[in-house]
């Protein structure tokens, strides 16, 4: 937990063409976009956030009448493109899909020189998504029960993945150690797609993720889905219990996506994307693809102003868990 995330080289090429944080905004052009729209991912091409990036570039492209092009920037449980965006222009030319992870990197990722709550400005919510527990088959356990039984019996022989310290999956891993009082190997990664391909490889043995990253891998029963994160069954996965009805924890796992962009990005810039958001979201296309891939649409009154409060309250109630599951700082 000790080491810095290694710089990727694509990250490496997004730092260097953005500005320093001070950075004015460049236009104040009333006219948006005039060019094409960087979408910056905190994560590996491959998972649930890229195709949800992907469909979503697609049709904001079309409303919008300007490109625009994700890229990946991952590192550090995503903070490490947040940080880019952070020190981009503040033009609404380059742009970020944040998480939950961000909006705790003071209490994780102190180390980086940013501030997601005042050097990133919300625009809206994208997708909010159910969080599940999986098991790779090579592991000698027909349920979560038998599995935490290998875990308590065996301190520390099963392993439990996550996308990087800080992040849902890791927190919920913690959470399950501590109401379970098991203690399991945590395999950070730098993305699902990773984890979940060593799980079908046998390398890692159990891991949360959320549903869009694990639909793949269930189509064709690469892995087992041994709990739902969720109040209630999902739709998708009728027959797989809640974590709660094994009497183990609280349903607590719902991630989510959101929009931001550089702290001072003109207001009716943000305004103009906050609208394009909120067009591409009715749309009946885009909703089914998102139901498709394991995605929930926000609800209404989905307005910067919402988002900000949002990400707020998350920032404190998942500070607070850190501190309660004692998961301390990467230096």
């Amino acid at each position: 937990m000790g080491l810095k995330p290694a710089r990727s080289p694509i990250a490496l090429g997004v730092e260097d063409r953005v500005a320093p944080l001070s950075a004015p905004a460049a236009t104040s052009d009333k006219v948006y976009p005039r060019r094409p729209i960087t979408l910056i991912l905190g994560s590996l091409p491959g998972a649930g956030a890229d195709s949800l990036a992907r469909q979503l570039a697609k049709h904001m492209s079309e409303d919008l009448g300007q490109p625009v092009i994700v890229d990946y920037c991952p590192g550090a449980a995503g903070n490490i493109g947040a940080l880019a965006v952070a020190r981009a222009p503040a033009d609404g030319y380059t742009l970020y899909m944040a998480s939950r992870p961000v909006t705790l990197h003071k209490k994780v990722y102190g180390y980086l020189n940013y501030d997601f709550a005042k050097d990133l400005k919300p625009v809206g919510m994208v997708a909010k998504m159910p969080f599940i527990a999986l098991m790779g088959h090579h592991v000698n356990a027909n349920s979560i029960l038998d599995a935490m039984d290998l875990a308590r019996d065996r301190p520390g022989s099963l392993s439990c993945a996550s996308t990087g310290i800080g992040t849902t999956a890791h927190l919920l891993c913690e959470a399950l150690q501590e109401a379970v009082g098991v203690e399991m190997l945590h395999l950070p990664y730098k993305g699902a797609a990773p984890a979940l391909a060593d799980m079908v490889g046998g390398q890692v043995d159990f891991m949360f993720t959320s549903l869009a990253s694990a639909m793949p891998y269930l189509r064709f029963s690469a892995v087992r889905c041994v709990a739902v994160m969720s109040p209630a069954r999902l739709h998708e996965l009728p027959d797989v219990p809640t974590i709660e009805e094994f009497g183990l924890m609280m349903n607590e796992g719902e991630g989510w996506f959101a929009i931001v962009a550089p702290a001072r990005t003109p207001s009716h810039v943000i305004l103009r994307l906050n609208r394009s958001l909120t067009t591409v979201l009715a749309q009946e296309d885009m909703r089914e693809a998102m139901a498709a891939q394991g995605f929930v649409v926000p609800l209404s009154q989905n307005t910067p102003g919402a988002l900000g409060m949002f990400m707020g309250e998350e920032a404190q109630k998942w500070a607070k868990a850190l501190e309660r599951l004692n998961v301390s700082s990467v230096q």
